[in-house]
């Protein structure tokens, strides 16, 4: 007999089946017998597939294989008019719940990078706003020339999801580093990707991120080291997961996630503006680094080179108390604790002066946090502390959303 949490995962991926459709790309490497295998497993479980194949697969597996396959039309001139449904084939990216990219080529990945549309998988993925999944397959030089490496960077940093080469015999005879990940595992990302999607579908969540700046006149401020690297890897999570997401930012040099409304602020003041303004909402997460001071008296010309200077600073605006104390109080509020001392002890007094919900602290006594992409934390929920791992900070926001996922079924089965 099946166990019941396998049995509602089931029930629950059948229904997403149902409704979401996948683009699948597919370029020409000798990688493509096994998109094959993809497809007749993607059709084995439900999902709605439209398949577009670049000129080059052609030279490996015939058109007519992926439309027995599919028991459907393909789709590989971006100029043809043969096509009796008279479909838009730009809608075909348009209207994808997912695209993937399998196997895609080098010359293919680096197309996408540099924004070259010159047939229709280019120019489908270049219209679309849909997630898109790349499962690269190539030699193992070419996979570590820093061109790919390079390109590979930038569609991560676009919020593409690269789906890891494995190691093994490559198709030139080679053993290395290149092979397309095993057509499980990606249908696993696949599952995993519609099955996250939908956790904080029709939740309104507000992040703060990255540093506030004080000013003390025209060129000069008052601020701090922090990159906003973290609370923007948490809004773009929390966004992939469905929910209705803003993201007010102090001054970085990170690339905002995409689907995401970016409130830009500089000062303290900024900050807690905006926040009141855009609640009610069911979270608040404050990850910005807000100066505890600012400048007494701003000086609207530059103050001029003397030998001494004292500065009179003042407190600044308490963001987070400020919104735990409103009575617009989201339900769920998660604050941010950074200590180069007495980490647990100082974050613990901390949640409760400011009466949050939840704290992640970490240390920055050597400053390696600092525009790192990794970092260690602290979980703390009513006083009880949790060490998570090191973690890559994307993985940190993946974590945080499961938790704000589990915090409201909670709340759900309370009221029930």
């Amino acid at each position: 007999m099946e166990s019941l949490a396998y049995t509602l995962e089931k029930n629950k991926l059948g229904n997403l089946k149902k409704k979401k459709r996948i683009l699948v790309i597919v370029t020409g490497g000798i990688a493509v017998y096994k998109t094959l295998d993809l497809i007749r497993l993607l059709l084995k479980n439900e999902f709605s597939l439209d398949c577009i194949l670049t000129e080059s697969v052609k030279n490996f597996v015939s058109l007519i294989t992926f439309e027995s396959l599919l028991g459907k039309k393909v789709f590989s001139d971006l100029f043809a008019s043969e096509n009796s449904e008279k479909i838009n084939h730009i809608e075909l990216g348009q209207n994808a719940d997912l695209i993937i990219v399998c196997p895609a080529t080098a010359n293919f990945i680096s197309k996408m990078a540099n924004g070259i549309a010159d047939d229709l998988a280019s120019t489908v993925l270049l219209a679309t706003k849909s997630k898109i999944f790349v499962a690269p397959a190539m030699n193992t030089n070419m996979l570590t020339n820093i061109a790919i490496r390079d390109n590979l960077k930038t569609l991560k940093k676009r919020g593409v999801k690269i789906l890891t080469t494995t190691f093994g015999k490559l198709a030139c005879g080679t053993v290395g580093n290149g092979k397309l990940l095993e057509v499980e595992k990606i249908f696993e990302h696949i599952k995993d990707h519609f099955l996250s999607s939908n956790l904080l579908k029709g939740k309104n969540i507000v992040v703060t991120s990255g540093p506030s700046i004080e000013n003390l006149d025209p060129v000069r401020f008052l601020s701090n080291f922090s990159s906003g690297r973290q609370g923007y890897e948490i809004a773009k999570a929390i966004s992939n997961a469905g929910a209705k997401t803003t993201l007010i930012t102090g001054p970085t040099s990170i690339d905002p996630p995409s689907n995401v409304k970016i409130v830009n602020v500089k000062t303290g003041e900024d900050f807690l503006n905006f926040s009141l303004k855009n609640l009610p909402a069911d979270v608040f997460v404050s990850v910005a680094a807000i100066s505890d001071w600012k400048i007494l008296k701003y000086s609207n010309e530059k103050i001029k080179k003397k030998k001494n200077m004292n500065l009179k600073l003042v407190k600044n605006v308490d963001v987070l108390k400020t919104i735990s104390f409103s009575n617009l109080r989201p339900k769920l509020i998660i604050g941010f604790s950074a200590e180069s001392q007495n980490l647990e002890k100082n974050s613990l007094k901390k949640i409760k002066e400011k009466k949050c919900d939840w704290i992640l602290a970490n240390s920055v006594s050597n400053q390696k946090v600092f525009n790192s992409n990794t970092n260690k934390v602290l979980f703390i929920d009513n006083n009880k502390v949790y060490k998570w791992p090191r973690l890559k900070k994307s993985e940190i926001a993946e974590r945080l959303v499961k938790k704000i996922s589990e915090f409201f079924k909670t709340e759900r089965i309370k009221f029930n």
